[in-house]
């Protein structure tokens, strides 16, 4: 799977939240694990061990499970 950087905007538009209310109530929740997930992506690209890399995308998977729960709840 390719790996890359995503802003808050698209996090917005992949859960269809457009109200500026509800943005701002989820920027404080979500613009750190956003920020953590893609410095793991910059992490990504620059790695050649494999173990590493299967630790990095283990975390991006975890960060990205939580900004889901973030826009759930």
């Amino acid at each position: 799977m390719q790996y890359t950087q995503k802003s808050l905007e698209q996090y917005f538009a992949e859960h269809g939240v457009t109200d500026a209310d509800a943005k701002a109530k989820l920027l404080p929740l979500i613009t750190d694990l956003i920020y953590d997930r893609n410095m793991h992506v910059v992490e990504l690209e620059k790695e050649e061990d494999e173990y590493k890399i299967k630790q990095i995308q283990e975390g991006i998977t975890d960060l990205e499970d939580e900004i889901k729960r973030q826009f759930e709840n």
